[in-house]
């Protein structure tokens, strides 16, 4: 009798699913299952057995390598990628904003380049709780700067934690401009800490409007800690890099 060692053919499926997604970026489960010779539901469990091990990050229809953005790194590091991306998105989204609104802008350094792109904007309110941008509007005598207290978080440059959401308690502001570590549709809105989440969650409860802004690096993955459904964004800015399905 023959014996066939089926966590052989999984290896052998894995290495070539792996280097399928170390030149395409990105690929799909039916394009995988025609590929390998396999049913779409052999591959499925493939992905889900690779995305446990940190291997890949599923998306809806396939998978993708783990992007960086799944994790959390130096706000110096964070500025030089996807930097012309995340101009564009700074430029749109800018476009939102209208003379006399009292807006909040997140700590990071997609909204950074938001708020670089704020200079025809008249008496504006701006509330932040990041010690970068509060410098960059200083100068601007159009805008009125509040910073929101917390406890340094000197990787992303940022107040966090339960003084930023006490003082938006009693707060509500015209619109809330949040940076994305993490978006999903079956996750959300994710952080990669519990201090940047409830910040976060924070800012999104305070404001009228909540507009997330987000290069396509940050799409259909899910960082740590959940902050908010998918469906609190009334408007998510991004750029022509994301996929159709996402």
């Amino acid at each position: 009798m023959t014996t066939i060692n089926t966590d052989t053919f999984k290896e052998e499926r894995w290495q070539s699913i792996l280097a399928m997604l170390a030149e395409q970026g990105r690929i799909r489960v039916n394009h995988l299952a025609e590929r390998l010779g396999v049913s779409e539901a052999t591959v499925r469990r493939d992905l889900e057995a690779m995305q446990a091990r940190g291997l890949l990050q599923r998306t809806h229809g396939g998978a993708m390598l783990p992007p960086p953005a799944a994790f959390e790194v130096s706000f110096d590091e964070s500025q030089t990628r996807a930097l012309a991306e995340k101009r564009a998105i700074g430029r749109r989204a800018a476009a939102l904003v209208g003379d006399g609104d009292a807006i909040i802008i997140e700590s990071g350094s997609t909204t950074l380049e938001f708020a670089r792109s704020l200079g025809e904007v008249r008496r504006l309110t701006v509330l932040t709780n990041s010690l970068v941008i509060a410098r960059e509007l200083s100068t601007n005598e159009e805008i009125e700067v509040h910073i929101l207290g917390g406890v340094l978080r000197r990787q992303s440059a940022s107040l966090v934690g339960p003084w930023v959401s006490a003082i938006l308690r009693d707060m509500r502001v015209d619109k809330a401009f949040v940076g994305v570590n993490g978006l999903s549709a079956g996750f959300g809105l994710s952080a990669p800490n519990p201090f940047t989440a409830e910040s976060r969650r924070a800012m999104i409860a305070s404001a009228r409007q909540r507009i997330g802004l987000a290069d396509h690096s940050k799409l259909g993955v899910e960082s740590l800690y959940r902050v908010a459904p998918l469906t609190t964004l009334d408007v998510l800015v991004t750029d022509a890099g994301a996929a159709e399905e996402q």
